[in-house]
């Protein structure tokens, strides 16, 4: 695949959790990645942290997302930004999609590393 442009209909859906929960990566070279996360209600993304520093953008829905100690909720046009190492997690409260930059990309996600 060209590393310039990524036309959606070149980029697979990869489901992480059957009806609940997938992503498809939007574009990756270099040091930056951009993923797409879908949510049905009530999908989790668990409580986590990555060497990454990640900016979320939140497309459509609504999401309870927890950032260390602080939570709050995000709506359409809403962002959060993530320290790398900084534990963090998110609850779908109305069906939505995420876009998650994180740089440097995630190798882990490309299946090159193994995952944490």
């Amino acid at each position: 695949m060209n590393s310039t442009f990524f036309p959606e209909t070149g980029i697979g859906l990869e489901t992480l959790v059957e009806g609940r929960l997938s992503r498809r990566i939007k574009a990756h070279a270099g040091r930056l990645m951009m993923v797409e996360v879908h949510f049905e209600n009530g999908a989790e993304g668990a409580a986590h942290e990555h060497p990454h520093e990640q900016a979320t953008y939140c497309l459509v829905g609504e999401f309870e997302f927890t950032v260390g100690e602080e939570t709050r909720v995000l709506r359409p046009g809403d962002s959060v930004y993530i320290r790398g190492g900084q534990r963090h997690g998110t609850k779908c409260l109305a069906k939505g999609r995420l876009l998650d930059v994180f740089t440097p990309q995630r190798e882990d996600f490309l299946g090159t590393k193994e995952r944490p």
